[in-house]
């Protein structure tokens, strides 16, 4: 057998359909292609998968990116709702908290102003309202806790203008409370 030159021999490895699907000028170019000319086909192609597998890194960066801002969104939104849903709760547990201190059940009233204390320092530490509104849930707290140890100390007291200042400081805790239940729901609605 005679020598063959490298691009006869790599055109004899060739498919068959590679041969029949071609156009005869490009199937003759594919033969007179050195072993150099192949290095630099590969070289390029390689180049172009590696710019490639940078630009769909980056595009899956990116929307890694985008998923976590919504997973940070989401998470705030549920946040603020739920505080929205305590808040509302705690108007209620207000409104029941007013209405043992009118109907004079102290031991009912004391324990009301705990959960009372316990669920609006709880909300606070969420740091979701706003400053304005973080510094009334303080005073609220702060109202709460010396109505508890009013209560706890001196019992409710009989009619007269002791008992109305009691009842005007627990009305406006209710009021307070109400106030920030509406905000909140507010906020967790935008």
């Amino acid at each position: 057998m005679g020598e063959s030159s490298p691009s006869a021999l790599a055109a004899s490895f060739r498919p068959s359909w590679i041969k029949r699907r071609m156009p005869v000028s490009v199937s003759r170019k594919m033969s007179e292609m050195t072993a150099n000319d192949w290095n630099s086909v590969w070289t390029i192609a390689g180049t172009a998968a590696s710019i490639l597998g940078v630009v769909f890194s980056l595009m899956a960066w990116i929307q890694a990116a985008k998923a976590k801002d919504a997973a940070r969104d989401a998470a705030r939104a549920i946040r603020k709702r739920e505080t929205a849903y305590e808040v509302s709760r705690l108007a209620r547990d207000a409104k029941d908290f007013l209405e043992s201190v009118q109907q004079r059940r102290r031991e009912i009233a004391i324990f009301a102003s705990n959960n009372l204390v316990h669920a609006l320092s709880t909300i606070r530490s969420w740091k979701i309202a706003q400053r304005a509104d973080a510094d009334k849930l303080k005073v609220c707290v702060n109202d709460i806790e010396g109505v508890a140890i009013q209560l706890t100390v001196e019992g409710i007291p009989d009619e007269g203008p002791r008992f109305e200042g009691l009842l005007v400081h627990c009305h406006d805790i209710h009021r307070v409370v109400c106030d920030m239940a509406s905000k909140l729901e507010h906020l967790s609605e935008e």
